[in-house]
């Protein structure tokens, strides 16, 4: 099966090929050593579309090759930010919590890739299309390659056992709030309580989705606390949900270290909400034999929304240069080529959406999705943002993660983690420099 895979990726790269630098491609290609290609260092976590995308730029690139230093994902964060700390041999990196670009810019760890770009004579269409979220100060410190959305992501069969309608239902009427999300997942879980409605995953981020819907940053650009209404509305939802099984309990996934796609493989649990890297997930479950039930047995729609246009959250994923790399061209065309259409066209067969997504992509894609609506709804144009994008987002999100488990366990009640959290917000904006 992997023989198989590799091929068609190869196959991919054939068909799509095309000189990726059109204007001055003698300045940007990086020069091969006398004694063969550029070796670069570059990390990223374990998964099987980030493999498959350096296997094939090694496959098809003679002058640069790819060496992978492939880190646990549980805490791929915290080992970059040590590695980076000691100026490791680091080439390119994947920026696992973006947030966190915004401390690694500060401390001088990230090449501005301004130059590289204009250096292609054209524009990244991947960073034209997230413009907001790679750049820091006037400078280009990432390239997108895989884009940001989030998702409903129901089964199938969970519903027909219910007697309940799937989410699509409701959003062909206008109908998909956040009220009705909570109703279904209840809905649900009441009518057989083996089943459990809904899932939102244990990190600090998720916690902000209606947040980001409604347009709030938590704490600005410029270091003020915006609106948390938001914040502390989700928190009270799940606190309902999980107070009567139609949520997994945050803090039971913290203890039994378990996954949600593990929650969802198993055929247990109505509606997971998660991103637009879900697909590719779901594939790998598929072709390992770990699903509980067939592949079209699922579907993809909108994340439930309160607000009049639609909107969903959630940002790219993309690829760094370190500031003290000696081979930066080299990393530069690595990272390049994976945000364009030859990278796109392989993130897709995996089931994951590219940042810039061409009509091979596109294709790619469909292959990869249940029949029905699914598609549609993964690709529409949609408006996208995100509450905590900012200078102070990495200890937002870490501070929250924890309030939210002392409410969850009724450690603190809402009013008081109200206070507690605006007090946090205060301090870390006064300790951010």
């Amino acid at each position: 099966m992997r023989t198989k895979k590799i091929l068609l990726v190869l196959t991919l790269i054939a068909c799509l090929a095309s000189p990726v630098f059109a204007a001055g491609a003698s300045e940007t290609k990086a020069a091969p050593a006398a004694d063969g290609p550029v070796v670069i260092s570059y990390y990223t976590w374990d998964d099987s579309s980030h493999k498959a995308l350096i296997d094939t730029f090694n496959a098809t690139h003679k002058d640069i090759q790819v060496k992978a230093q492939i880190l646990p994902a549980a805490d791929y964060e915290t080992k970059l930010t040590t590695l980076l700390s000691g100026r490791a041999d680091i080439d390119a990196f994947m920026e696992k919590r973006q947030v966190d670009m915004f401390g690694q810019y500060d401390n001088g760890y990230l090449e501005p890739l301004d130059s590289y770009i204009a250096a292609t004579g054209k524009p990244n269409p991947a960073v034209e299309a997230f413009k907001s979220s790679s750049v820091i100060n006037g400078d280009t410190v990432v390239i997108p390659w895989r884009g940001g959305a989030y998702y409903t992501y129901y089964n199938k069969k969970v519903f027909e056992k219910a007697g309940v309608p799937t989410p699509d239902y409701y959003v062909k009427r206008g109908e998909w709030t956040w009220k009705k999300f909570e109703e279904v997942a209840k809905a649900i879980t009441a009518a057989d309580p083996s089943l459990v409605g809904s899932t939102i995953y244990i990190w600090g981020g998720q916690g902000f989705f209606q947040a980001g819907q409604a347009g709030d940053s938590i704490v600005t650009p410029d270091g003020k606390i915006d609106n948390i209404d938001n914040v502390v509305k989700q928190l009270e939802m799940r606190k309902r949900l999980e107070d009567v099984g139609a949520m997994w309990s945050l803090v039971d996934m913290k203890v039994t270290k378990l996954h949600y796609s593990k929650q969802f493989y198993d055929g247990n649990v109505g509606m997971l909400l998660i991103g637009e890297w879900f697909p590719g997930q779901m594939v790998t479950g598929r072709n390992d034999g770990l699903l509980a039930y067939d592949f079209e047995d699922w579907g993809i729609t909108r994340l439930p929304c309160d607000q009049s246009e639609y909107v969903t959250v959630g940002l790219p994923t993309g690829n760094c240069i370190t500031s003290y790399s000696k081979k930066k061209q080299a990393a530069f065309e690595f990272i390049n080529w994976m945000s364009g259409p030859e990278g796109a066209a392989i993130a897709a067969s995996y089931g994951v959406l590219p940042a810039a997504p061409g009509e091979a992509a596109k294709a790619e894609i469909a292959k990869n999705l249940p029949k029905g609506n699914s598609l549609d709804y993964f690709l529409e144009e949609k408006g996208n943002n995100t509450a905590n994008f900012s200078p102070y987002g990495t200890r937002v999100e870490t501070e929250f993660a924890k309030l939210q488990e002392d409410f969850l366990l009724g450690n603190i009640n809402i009013e008081q983690f109200k206070t507690n959290f605006t007090k946090l917000l205060n301090d870390i904006i006064k300790t951010t420099y």
